[in-house]
């Protein structure tokens, strides 16, 4: 079945994980997307961790379902090579330091005048305006910097991020979103536009409502660990094998919690009733919670909570997630076959849709492996013209 962006061709001009991330969202759900980096390979194929082979894990991951080019754009045949691919695609993504395809005469506005119907996407560390435009950042200093790092960990330690790219997922995902919006809109109008996501932006977005705290009720959310700020008992608790997490944020949920653990004298007890009661008396209500699951097992806490239909879970190692049931059932890791380096699991497709639903084809292109194709193909190039342009290193 084909999919529902196969009319779409993309142009990835982008690095490491947010650009080509969002691409790759795309190319799962039909685009064509052709990756563009410089001769020799792009600076994301020689970050680690890597094969046996030697070939960059992220690189395949976020690389899969797409056609690879290289294009030195720094050349003058570059750029015009580039603007001829402008022409006849729908979608650029570039993740590079704002300002910087402006100074090489490639930005959003002078591609508009090759093909007014571009829809040019821009992520960047702080976006396209503003004091911090033209500093650059990784997703670390994005999460210290937009304060999830200042929130994250237990109380009295130092500052933590999360063990995972968060604001690099979040803008991807955002953009990726913005593409089909603006999709939508030239659908309209015949108009492109341009897209300005940044990683700062997209952290702020995380906040939940931790902004409007301090900005109305003038308090400062403070460090919780594994707590959750207005409800209670809600925590990672230790069993006699490992940890179970408990969440309990209704006044369902409550009278359930306190059938299962023996305790409904407390069920209808002042001090409990709400969630902004519990709040208040949650070092109790945890202890209370911890008491509970430290006389069990993991699987027999799981298995009572799941029964009075409490929400629960593990902490999973990854060895356990590779092996989870669920995982599997929903195909979330999909091996695939790469030249060199044999099977290598990638995550699976998030979005499942019952008519049109993503694949994954192809797995992530060698260096320049497709130069041949969108050169003498696309561009109508001759074998002699494209040996003349290796020659002069512009592809």
């Amino acid at each position: 079945m084909p999919g529902v962006l196969e009319d779409i061709r993309v142009l990835d001009m982008s690095r490491f994980i947010s650009g080509p991330y969002c691409a790759q969202l795309l190319a799962d759900m039909g685009a064509e997307v052709i990756r563009i980096e410089k001769i020799g390979g792009g600076d994301d194929r020689f970050l680690g961790p890597f094969t046996a082979s030697n070939e960059s894990m992220g690189a395949m991951i976020y690389n899969r379902n797409k056609k690879g080019i290289t294009l030195n754009i720094r050349s003058d045949q570059g750029r015009e090579l580039l603007k001829r691919l402008v022409k006849i695609s729908d979608v650029v993504i570039e993740n590079f330091t704002a300002g910087y395809l402006e100074s090489l005469g490639i930005g959003y506005e002078d591609l508009r005048k090759t093909n007014p119907g571009i829809i040019f996407a821009s992520i960047s560390a702080y976006g396209g305006y503003g004091p911090y435009s033209r500093k650059g950042a990784f997703d670390q200093i994005i999460q210290g910097m937009s304060g999830l790092m200042y929130v994250t960990g237990h109380p009295g330690d130092p500052p933590v991020k999360a063990g995972i790219s968060l604001s690099d997922y979040g803008a991807a995902l955002y953009t990726a979103l913005g593409v089909v919006l603006a999709l939508r809109h030239r659908d309209k109008t015949g108009e492109g536009q341009m897209i300005d996501v940044s990683l700062f932006d997209t952290a702020i977005s995380f906040l939940e409502t931790i902004i409007p705290e301090y900005k109305v009720n003038h308090q400062v959310r403070p460090q919780i660990g594994n707590r959750r700020p207005y409800s209670a008992p809600t925590d990672t608790y230790k069993c006699k094998d490992g940890y179970v997490s408990i969440s309990i944020s209704t006044e369902a949920l409550w009278r359930r919690f306190t059938k299962l653990i023996g305790r409904e004298d407390l069920t209808n007890d002042p001090r409990f009733t709400g969630n902004a009661n519990r709040t208040v008396n949650q070092h109790y209500l945890n202890n209370l919670a911890a008491a509970w699951a430290a006389d069990r097992t993991v699987e027999e806490a799981l298995r009572l909570l799941d029964e009075a239909h409490i929400p629960c879970g593990t902490v999973q190692t990854i060895t356990e997630v590779v092996e989870d049931p669920q995982v599997k059932a929903r195909e979330m890791v999909v091996d695939v076959d790469h030249p060199g380096s044999g099977s290598v699991p990638l995550p699976g497709i998030v979005i499942k849709m019952s008519k049109t639903q993503g694949k994954i084809d192809t797995p992530a292109p060698q260096v320049g492996q497709h130069n041949e194709e969108i050169f003498s193909q696309l561009l109508e190039l001759s074998s002699e013209e494209i040996n003349e342009l290796k020659e002069k290193n512009v592809i």
